[in-house]
């Protein structure tokens, strides 16, 4: 009976370790789902005009997002998401930007500030909305009309199919039109490469010299390059894990980090460069800060992807967002309207000109076709490939996609002069594969 004091002093004071414990393992978990909860939620209800109630039925159904409360204030277009009262981050929105996470607490980006939008919209297709009420021969726009409905489904946002530059086949869900901007994910890695041809083009940049990164030059980083960072085999030390259940080195850059680019910089050499695929959020996001070294002031670069590439291509409805310190997040926040990503991927279809305009190097298309060594034919330049057959092997080898981890996916078939846009906010039960060969049963070879 003497030792029962001891023994309930040694109960409490497991108890207060172990949950000591508990929360130092726990708190940056924690910290990244507030982080994504707080940038979600404001990105879906002020860029994309979402209910908080459908953002969070999409993007925070399970645990932890699900222990996250969020709080939207339409005033002043913020977002605060908080766990347990005491973790919390805030995002805000701002007119034309987007929505921007700060970790460490809201600062004015001085600079950042949209060019006005292309004023193209009463032209035809593709840089106007005027859409031909034909169709290219061969074509079954009725069996097609029917297929798409037939395989829309409750996670589906958007269908566009190309063909021969015409627009022949759309579907949207409800509160989704053709002006609503809809996040790509890692799309958004491709829109990143597309602005490196054009600085490379501009001579601004140089593909197959050793990137120009401070905290790279005094050790065996130094030796990594543009090709090497846009081919996702640079060697540097990378866990793109997109658990739920442990903080990874993407979810921290992402949700946690308020400068992407000197988190991704900062991390160390596994392998040589050129020895090892891996793709990697990170080496996107190192480009977008190589990106913005190529200006003189902030304003110019904030404005690039805009005037070098949104405007030229009628791409109205289109953004990517930044992290806290103004750099492109340009693996992940970029958000185009169903018809911009379709005009995108025409870009690239077209070898990179757009209406008689050499916007893209000439061999640009050509270069980010061409499979890194070690991706097993899997991928090029910021770009999945289909020239081994694995990927989607019912579709023809010169396929190839720019692909979002939530299901969006931009699929180019050159063979075929096609390009479809596929926008989800869920993988779960979609096969591209099969989709795609069906929608291609309506379509006559070029």
């Amino acid at each position: 009976m003497r030792n029962k004091p001891f023994i309930l002093k040694m109960i409490i004071l497991s108890s207060v370790l172990a949950l000591v414990i508990a929360a130092i393992f726990l708190y940056p978990l924690l910290r990244g789902a507030s982080g994504y909860a707080a940038k979600m939620v404001c990105s879906g209800v002020f860029v994309e005009g979402l209910s908080p109630e459908k953002v969070e039925q999409m993007e925070l159904s399970t645990f932890p997002f699900n222990k996250v409360v969020n709080v939207v204030n339409k005033e002043t277009q913020t977002v605060v998401s908080t766990i347990g009262g005491i973790i919390s981050q805030t995002a805000v929105y701002e007119p034309g930007v987007g929505a921007t996470l700060y970790p460490k607490g809201h600062c004015e980006i001085a600079g950042r500030v949209p060019l006005n939008r292309s004023t193209h919209k009463n032209e035809p297709w593709p840089m106007g909305c005027i859409i031909a009420d034909t169709v290219p021969e061969g074509v079954d726009a009725d069996g097609l009309k029917t297929y798409i409905d037939q395989h829309f489904t409750s996670t589906s946002r958007a269908v566009v199919v190309i063909k021969d530059g015409q627009l022949i086949a759309e579907k949207y869900a409800d509160g989704i039109d053709v002006n609503t901007p809809l996040l790509g994910w890692s799309m958004t890695k491709s829109i990143t490469a597309a602005l490196t041809g054009i600085l490379i083009k501009e001579g601004k940049l140089e593909l197959y010299k050793p990137a120009k990164v401070s905290a790279w030059q005094n050790d065996e980083r130094r030796h990594i390059t543009l090709h090497n960072l846009l081919q996702m085999s640079s060697g540097l030390r990378w866990n793109e894990d997109y658990s739920q259940t442990r903080l990874s080195d993407v979810s921290q850059m992402l949700y946690i980090e308020p400068d992407m680019y000197a988190f991704a910089t900062s991390v160390k050499s596994q392998v040589q460069p050129d020895s090892l695929w891996y793709y990697s959020s990170g080496t996107t996001n190192i480009i977008a800060g190589l990106l913005r070294h190529c200006f003189d002031d902030y304003q110019s670069y904030y404005q690039f992807p805009q005037k070098a590439l949104f405007n030229k291509l009628g791409m109205r409805h289109s953004l990517i967002e930044t992290d806290a310190t103004g750099t492109f997040a340009g693996s992940s926040y970029g958000y185009c309207s169903a018809r911009d990503w379709a005009r995108f991927g025409m870009l690239y279809l077209n070898k990179g000109t757009w209406m008689g305009e050499q916007i893209l190097p000439e061999w640009w298309v050509d270069y980010s076709t061409m499979p890194a060594k070690q991706s097993k034919g899997r991928y090029g330049a910021h770009i999945w490939l289909n020239t081994s057959g694995i990927n989607i092997p019912n579709l023809p080898k010169d396929a190839y996609y720019f692909n979002g981890y939530r299901g969006q996916r931009i699929t180019i078939i050159p063979s075929h002069n096609m390009v479809v846009v596929c926008l989800n906010s869920s993988p779960d039960n979609i096969d591209f594969n099969d989709y795609l060969k069906g929608i291609m049963a309506f379509v006559n070879k070029k």
